[in-house]
């Protein structure tokens, strides 16, 4: 009796598995915002904090995290990390996603910085979680007199 009990319970839960039940169960995370941290030309990296909510009331695990940095439409830095966190339970919590400058990207955009008198950023990415990717984007801008300045000796 138990063994069919088992075989019955098995299957019923592989056909909601299959049938998207489970998908339907699970809320997505939200992103409840993201907030440059730090842009440091002399450390050769920006940091972006974003804020994420798991509305369901257990943990959610996080598997990688990818971003992309672009000053000025000019690709200068991206992140691509595999990770075993989770987001707690029905919480709002903090991830930080460091991302490093290549040197001779970050040179052009510096080039573009002091040509155009401008320095717009975009931040661009994705977190992989259980339930599925949960894009973000961010743009803003960043006084183009501290760029400058930390770009002289």
């Amino acid at each position: 009796m138990k063994k069919l009990f088992t075989i019955l319970f098995l299957s019923l839960s592989l056909m909601a598995c299959n049938s998207g039940l489970i998908n339907t169960l699970v809320e997505s995370p939200e992103i409840k915002g993201i907030q440059l941290k730090s842009f440091s030309i002399a450390d050769k990296r920006v940091i972006f904090d974003i804020n994420l909510y798991n509305p369901n009331p257990f943990p959610l695990p996080i598997s990688s995290l990818n971003g992309n940095f672009k000053l000025n439409q000019l690709a200068i830095g991206s992140i691509a990390a595999e990770t075993e966190e989770s987001l707690a339970a029905q919480t709002t919590q903090i991830v930080t996603l460091p991302i490093s400058f290549d040197t001779d990207a970050l040179i052009d955009a510096a080039q573009s910085v002091f040509s155009k008198q401008e320095a717009n950023y975009h931040f661009s990415g994705g977190i992989d979680t259980a339930v599925g990717q949960l894009p973000f984007s961010k743009k803003g801008a960043l006084s183009v007199t501290d760029v400058i300045k930390a770009l002289l000796p």
